[in-house]
């Protein structure tokens, strides 16, 4: 495919006009200017649907960037000079001292909806020193009651069969991997409901960075890492808790592995993610992590590997409009997405499941742990996202967006 039609299949648009952008009508001087770009950037990027929202300080103010569909491209422009900070002010909201700007920190903050107080928003804030001053990331957490159930989720029915039967273990772990903004604490969360709502009862507690949605008949809990709540002690402490099932957000590092690991080997059903590329890269990053292979094979029962596609435009598809001067997608041809997933289980059902531990333990690369599931598996990411392009949800050009240059296998 060529670099000009690339360009064009990936829906890119020139950057916008900054001089007539939201902010140009804002004074710097005005010592209300900070608070006014907050009051308008956060509305403006929750109405748009944004999932993050970027502050990058440059020489003479801010480029604005936001994330919409799991794509960022640039939208307006902050001019500075004057004594009115927004990244400063969006600091003071999340309760981070300014004067620490030099410091990467986190921080969180509620935003309060003019509809209604059940529509607040919560937002997690970033803050990463430059050499033109303090980067910001805002990341938008909303509750999208569209994707409460595993069949919502738009997943393949073999997977979503097999998720449902999943969450009707009662042992074992059960990971979800793919980069960030794939979807996947989505898929727990309905993993999570389809528990909560069956009988008999089952004990369910999870520790989340940050809660994210609030889930009825199940107790949710957030870390505080200057509490000494880190993500390991308090897994270890929730196996005592008398919990069948247990949620941690992520493992991201070698004492969480190991405690996830030794709760699904003493009767508790764990579920977490993993920010690895696909089911092979999982299972390499947990060995990394100091899990032994065999630990890793007992413990084990599924790896989901997900990602989302941009879906193409209804308006546009209809020939409603051209897709440069269509307002439903901006003008990019995409609008929403779609989920693409494959599935391997290591309980002794699935062919792949049992390749890839054997080759785990051999100690093999892991393109040939790829190769040795590629071969074997019955459905997986490529032929997923191939169903999409030949159902009309998607085109080539987002999936080459999403899995790279490989080409689709029929």
């Amino acid at each position: 495919m060529g670099d000009a039609k690339l360009h064009d299949l990936l829906g890119r648009t020139e950057q916008p006009d900054m001089a007539n952008g939201i902010f140009s009508k804002l004074n710097p001087a005005d010592p209300h200017y900070a608070i006014d770009v907050v009051d308008s950037l956060i509305p403006l990027a929750l109405a748009r649907g944004a999932s993050d929202v970027h502050l990058h300080p440059r020489g003479e103010g801010w480029e604005v960037l936001v994330r919409i569909d799991g794509v960022l491209s640039v939208t307006d422009w902050i001019k500075g000079g004057g004594q009115s900070d927004p990244v400063s002010r969006l600091m003071v909201l999340a309760g981070l001292p300014t004067y620490r700007s030099s410091q990467p920190m986190e921080g969180r903050m509620k935003w309060k909806t003019p509809i209604t107080s059940d529509d607040d928003a919560s937002l997690r804030l970033g803050i990463f020193p430059t050499v033109h001053g303090p980067r910001a990331v805002l990341r938008l957490l909303r509750k999208d009651d569209r994707y409460d159930t595993l069949e919502s989720l738009g997943l393949s029915s073999i997977v979503t069969a097999t998720l449902r039967d999943l969450a009707n273990q009662t042992d074992g772990a059960i990971l979800l991997s793919g980069p960030a903004g794939s979807g996947k604490t989505t898929t727990l969360y309905a993993m999570l409901r389809c528990i909560a709502a069956a009988e008999p009862r089952r004990s369910v507690l999870t520790i989340e960075d940050p809660v994210e949605s609030v889930i009825d008949s199940i107790s949710q809990s957030e870390l505080d890492v200057s509490g000494g709540m880190t993500l390991a002690s308090a897994l270890r402490s929730a196996v005592r808790q008398d919990s069948e099932v247990l949620l941690v957000s992520e493992i991201r590092d070698p004492e969480t592995a190991e405690a996830a690991m030794q709760a699904s080997l003493t009767g508790h059903l764990v579920f977490s993610s993993l920010h690895a590329t696909d089911v092979a890269a999982s299972l390499r990053r947990l060995v990394q992590f100091g899990v032994p292979p065999h630990v890793v094979r007992s413990g084990v029962r599924a790896i989901l590997a997900q990602r989302l596609l941009r879906r193409i435009c209804s308006t546009c598809q209809a020939g409603s409009s051209k897709p440069n001067d269509c307002d439903a997608c901006s003008g990019t041809g995409y609008r929403g997405r779609v989920a693409i997933a494959q599935c391997v289980m290591f309980d002794g059902t699935d062919p792949v499941g049992e390749s890839l531990s054997a080759t785990l333990e051999s100690a093999q690369t892991l393109s040939q742990m790829r190769c040795d599931a590629a071969a074997a598996a019955k459905s997986d990411l490529r032929s997923e996202a191939l169903r999409c392009v030949e159902a009309g949800w998607t085109d080539e050009a987002e999936v080459y967006r999403v899995l790279g240059s490989a080409p689709l296998r029929s």
